[in-house]
């Protein structure tokens, strides 16, 4: 059992983890939650979007701005990774049950 790297940076788990809850988050309330500049956050957002885990919409107009979401493989990607983040945290505490036995 692996965790994905690519997931695994601390930016970028915060990204996915931010997103997760939410249908579209705003770039602004991205950058302020975690505390980083907008060309770094850009930078993750990007690197997220280019392997299809997220989408950026902007926004034209009044309410203009950029927003982000998970699209459906960014969702599943995480919900994999926090799956086997799950299964190290019980294997480390002892939890994990015994595989069945087959035959």
């Amino acid at each position: 059992m692996t965790i994905d790297p690519f997931l695994h940076t601390p930016a970028r788990l915060s990204v996915m983890s931010l997103l997760a809850p939410a249908e579209w988050v705003r770039f602004s309330f991205l950058r302020e939650s975690i505390g980083t500049s907008d060309s770094a956050l850009s930078k993750q957002l990007s690197s997220l979007e280019d392997v299809g885990y997220l989408e950026v919409r902007k926004e034209r107009g009044a309410g203009r701005g950029t927003s982000v979401r998970l699209t459906q493989v960014g969702r599943a990607a995480f919900e994999d990774y926090l799956g086997r983040l799950e299964q190290l945290v019980a294997r480390s505490r002892g939890t994990v049950p015994a595989p069945a036995k087959k035959g």
